[in-house]
């Protein structure tokens, strides 16, 4: 079941709402997470039985070392748990690709909803019980819940154990139902229409892809996905702050950074802040002796990150590309050691342009594709036929990436934050901004309703 399918808005999370509102804590969760996990037997119920023997485990494991004093058996029980999940995730998505690879007959794949994501949290759970920052509570409905929790199961955000307090209030409610909304309109009237555009470019043969045709399809995948994950992220954040929940942010406008680590700092902030918390400062980080230590744990991150997002080399090459990129800025002290305004604008452009390019492997099937097109990227050569189906997209198309673009920087908070002070034109601004928002919501509505419907990007994931 997607946030977006009728059945869910009209149906299922009104009902959610009101089981948020039964009196008592302890009831109160435990109706959210008999409510989660009908979220996802509706979506995969074939892997309810998975979900349900993955959380049993990590809770029974967690339970025993927040009891256990002798750290030697707190250290066996972290390790077991740690080797349990990760066994877990990588059967279910990588062994279809390396069957393939040894001449097997490579299967469908089959992957459980929100596999990467509920394992990860899994993982943070047990980490931080280990290291005494968390303490199971309760009779483990609460934990089961944090494990299950059908907001954040499907694609993140990564919350952690620590942070998730149930506290509802009507402004948490009113804030929730905004930015669901803001979500809402960013995944079905911007993501979904401009993957009619990438869907068809990258669909092509590669060699009647023509360089305007390439650019307009690698920038349209850019802004797709940053407002289809952005979008659902969105309303994860206020589905959540709806229940009762604060969720953490997951994204910050990412295409305004000036560097590639500030990018990654502002692009998918959970997964960023896990592979920080559990792997990088885990090996040592940045304070180690050596540079050649710093650059090997810089290595491991990015690896994990290309192969959590997929097996394919694809994405392998994507997260070398970021190892490489973000070496070398730490290396060169970039930007930092620039100087000049100028040079500072020209490499935040660099960036930018290297991020939509990088985002070629990420949408490619194969290497061989991804490679062909970034080359198309920057071939001069005529292909008159495919440059004015370019024209023609961006005729048909212009207002919803123009929008895209502008949506993609921060000039409505800048507004905001610049008016603040003026409390009549501020009140002014708020109520045309809540309007055009639930205006937009009732055009994408509409179109739900109509039958238009696209599947989350990071669903796969």
């Amino acid at each position: 079941m997607s946030f977006t399918e009728l059945s869910f808005l009209t149906i299922f999370l009104p009902a959610a709402l009101i089981g948020s509102r039964v009196p008592g804590k302890q009831i109160r969760e435990t109706v959210l997470l008999l409510v989660s996990l009908i979220f996802y037997s509706l979506g995969c119920l074939r892997f309810l039985p998975l979900l349900l023997f993955s959380a049993a485990v990590n809770l029974l494991l967690g339970r025993k070392m927040a009891g256990m004093e002798k750290k030697r058996t707190r250290t066996l029980l972290f390790a077991g748990g740690l080797v349990f999940d990760v066994l877990v995730l990588a059967f279910f998505k990588y062994l279809p690709y390396f069957s393939g690879l040894m001449g097997g007959s490579e299967r469908e794949t089959l992957l459980p909803l929100g596999i990467s994501f509920y394992t990860f949290k899994a993982i943070s759970y047990l980490a931080d019980i280990y290291r005494g920052r968390v303490t199971p509570q309760g009779k483990g409905i609460r934990d089961a819940l944090y494990l299950c929790f059908f907001p954040q199961i499907q694609s993140g955000p990564l919350a952690r154990y620590g942070d998730f307090e149930s506290a509802p209030s009507f402004d948490l409610f009113s804030e929730g139902t905004y930015r669901f909304m803001t979500g809402f309109a960013k995944k079905v009237l911007l993501a979904d229409v401009l993957a009619k555009i990438t869907g068809e470019i990258y669909a092509s043969p590669i060699e009647r892809i023509g360089i305007r045709l390439a650019w307009l399809g690698a920038v349209c995948y850019a802004l797709q996905l940053y407002y289809d994950f952005s979008g659902y992220s969105d309303m994860a954040v206020g589905i959540s702050a709806m229940l009762g929940y604060a969720c953490p942010e997951n994204f910050r406008y990412p295409y305004m950074a000036a560097s590639f680590s500030e990018f990654w700092r502002r692009w998918h902030i959970t997964l960023g802040a896990w592979f920080r918390d559990y792997v990088y400062i885990p090996l040592g980080g940045s304070r180690v002796k050596s540079r050649k230590r710093h650059l090997l744990n810089l290595l491991a991150v990015w690896l994990l990150t290309g192969i959590w997002h997929g097996s394919g080399w694809n994405f392998l090459i994507w997260g070398l590309s970021y190892f490489l990129l973000i070496s070398a800025e730490k290396l060169l002290g970039l930007p930092g050691r620039i100087k000049s305004r100028l040079f500072c604008l020209l490499y935040r452009i660099f960036t930018l342009v290297m991020v939509v390019i990088l985002w070629v492997p990420f949408r490619a099937g194969s290497p061989s594709f991804a490679l062909g097109f970034v080359h198309r990227m920057f071939s001069f050569g005529s292909l008159q036929q495919e440059e004015a189906r370019a024209l023609f997209l961006l005729k048909d198309y212009w207002v919803f990436i123009l929008g895209a673009v502008f949506f993609s920087f921060p000039f409505v908070p800048l507004l905001e934050k610049k008016i603040s002070s003026r409390k009549a034109v501020f009140y002014l601004f708020e109520t045309v901004l809540m309007a055009l928002t639930a205006f937009f919501f009732v055009w994408g509505l509409s179109l739900v309703v109509q039958g238009a419907y696209n599947p989350f990007a990071y669903a796969n994931f």
